[in-house]
């Protein structure tokens, strides 16, 4: 995208609403707006605020995701797995196809062996993706 359609992009567009957060519109692309989020896992969770993320079906999401230890970020549902080294950031995008609540899962690195897979474990978050 031309540097100056994007920086008008990113001026036209008002934030969108979710987990109670305003997520800043990166660019409109085929009428649909991509938002962005950055998700930094520390210890194995999220903040508080970032436990619920929620979107509209035919939503398009770009999540940066770090952590401060080696694992795997996993979202249910939508079989999208990012593999995370401490310390460093990994994007994902996701197109919100699918309706309902989906667990985004972290499995640290630390936990093989333990019996700890995290699938009987609370989710780190919840994606809601609500009809439009």
């Amino acid at each position: 995208m031309h540097p100056g359609l994007a920086k008008a992009a990113l001026l036209g567009c008002a934030g969108l609403f979710m987990a109670g957060i305003s997520l800043p519109a990166l660019a409109q692309v085929n009428d649909k707006t991509e938002t962005a989020l950055t998700l930094a896992i520390f210890d194995g969770s999220l903040p508080k605020g970032q436990r619920l993320i929620q979107a509209q079906k035919g939503d398009k999401l770009r999540w940066r995701i770090s952590s401060n230890a080696a694992g795997t970020f996993h979202l249910h549902a939508y079989r999208l797995v990012v593999p995370l080294q401490a310390g460093q950031t990994n994007e994902l995008a996701v197109d919100a196809f699918a309706t309902g609540r989906f667990r985004l899962e972290w499995h640290g690195t630390q936990d093989k062996g333990t019996g700890n897979t995290g699938h009987h474990a609370p989710p780190l978050a919840i994606l809601e993706v609500l009809p439009r």
